[in-house]
């Protein structure tokens, strides 16, 4: 006879082995499920009983999210780390404005993918944030050098013409 702890977190018992044999083939109960032997003061899993070895599937299936209280990992790529890296390749080549944009689009993605293990994105997320702080480099250092020496944004705007 044994005792287990259901996956609402509640004791339930006793049970007899066949009861359990029936529960595990029916995806009731689990090698992770927790039991107490008649007689026992430990609760250990149904996969460290040797008697439920053979019942037992050899990858048991997780626990549904419901009853373990985990959220699922999320599939995909992150939206959010895709337009950081978007934002960083223009704010890159011709709209160094963006690139406060790209920087905060990959910290915010980073930040999401780190709760998320499933989702993809990092790379591009690392990428936007890099391509970003060097389109803030090249912006803030033309804006020094212009306001430093007003004569050279004179001449940059005339080789423009």
């Amino acid at each position: 006879m044994y005792k287990i702890i259901g996956a609402d977190q509640k004791e339930y018992g006793p049970v007899t082995t066949d009861q359990l044999r029936l529960w595990i083939s029916e995806g009731r109960v689990n090698a992770q499920t927790k039991v107490q032997a008649a007689g026992a003061t430990e609760w250990k899993s149904v996969g460290e009983l040797p008697e439920f070895a053979l019942v037992l599937p050899r990858h048991a299936p997780p626990l549904p999210a419901s009853a373990i209280g985990v959220i699922q990992p999320v599939r995909g790529t992150s939206q959010m780390a895709v337009w950081a890296l978007i934002t960083g390749i223009f704010g890159l080549l011709c709209c160094q404005i963006l690139a406060p944009v790209s920087i905060i689009l990959g910290a915010v993605a980073l930040s999401q993918l780190k709760g998320h293990p499933g989702r993809s994105g990092n790379g591009m997320a690392i990428a936007g944030i890099v391509l970003g702080v060097v389109a803030l480099l090249i912006l803030v250092t033309a804006v020094a050098v212009f306001l430093a020496n007003p004569s050279a944004l004179q001449n940059f705007q005339r080789s423009m013409q």
